[in-house]
């Protein structure tokens, strides 16, 4: 069955969000965290997202290398991990849904190289929030635009824990890495960067 498996292609229906318009890494989170479960069983989880590139129209998730992949990732459950790839489709995106980062940063905590929330914000899943948070924290260092390249977690995100991020490093003035926590313990790692010109997703 696995090997079937591995050779599906499998469409996501991810619109944009907000004004933007390219596929955001917040729905490429959820799409993928909840399809994680339905390839691997009850227990499996998104344990990583890199992107390399915006994508602008429909994404289908692969289980085999493709050299025109625009991210990868990779599933993980008790006892094993499958590794995926992101491909981005002719079609276009005709959905489009809200998403107020206003309603999370009002929440936000911030100290030098930390952001955090005292609790969690209802109605958005620990992924939005880590990015606005994230946001915050790499604004600390330069304003402008940021932008998600990669995600690696240590175990899933609870819709229930404290969140924070803390600065970790500085690459080239212009990306940024930071380790992320529930409840006050470490959970994995995340990346941004200030794109030149053009960007990631």
């Amino acid at each position: 069955m696995l090997a079937r498996r591995s050779e599906a292609r499998v469409a996501l229906d991810i619109p944009f969000r907000g004004e933007r318009d390219y596929v955001h890494s917040t729905d490429l989170f959820a799409a993928l965290d909840g399809l994680a479960g339905s390839f691997m069983g009850p227990g499996a989880y998104l344990k990583t997202l890199s992107l390399r590139r915006q994508a602008h129209h429909q994404i289908a998730a692969r289980f085999q290398p493709e050299p025109d992949a625009f991210g990868t990732f990779v599933f993980a459950a008790p006892e094993w991990t499958v590794e995926g790839w992101l491909v981005e489709n002719p079609a276009p995106i005709t959905r489009r849904i809200a998403f107020d980062e206003a309603a999370i940063a009002q929440h936000a905590v911030c100290g030098q190289g930390r952001v955090f929330l005292q609790s969690p914000v209802t109605g958005y899943s620990p992924f939005e929030q880590l990015i606005v948070l994230f946001k915050m924290l790499c604004a600390q260092r330069h304003p402008g635009r940021w932008l998600f390249t990669s995600i690696a977690l240590e175990r899933p995100l609870s819709k229930r824990a404290m969140l924070s991020v803390s600065h970790t490093q500085l690459v080239l003035g212009r990306m940024v890495e930071a380790t992320l926590y529930q409840n006050g313990l470490p959970a994995g790692r995340m990346q941004m960067v200030q794109p030149a010109a053009g960007g990631l997703a």
